[in-house]
């Protein structure tokens, strides 16, 4: 399981960062931290709990040079 400060996450678990954001920003974990330093430690805890697989990111890669010219 993973764990970021006292907060245990779920196995598997694989939220976009908006949705948690929303979900552990109003932690006492995240208020306790100065809110110029706190969007950077929320998006360690999110990498931290989605094992680095963050979802609803994904979005159409650059074509290859051979991909172009088979289409």
């Amino acid at each position: 399981m993973a764990n970021y400060k006292g907060i245990e996450f779920a196995e598997g678990y694989n939220k976009p960062f908006a949705d948690f954001k929303k979900e552990f920003a109003s932690t006492h974990i995240f208020k306790n931290i100065p809110s110029a330093e706190r969007e950077a430690e929320l998006k360690k805890a999110h990498k931290i709990a989605t094992n680095g697989n963050i979802s609803g990111t994904t979005g159409k890669g650059k074509e290859t040079e051979a991909q172009k010219i088979g289409d």
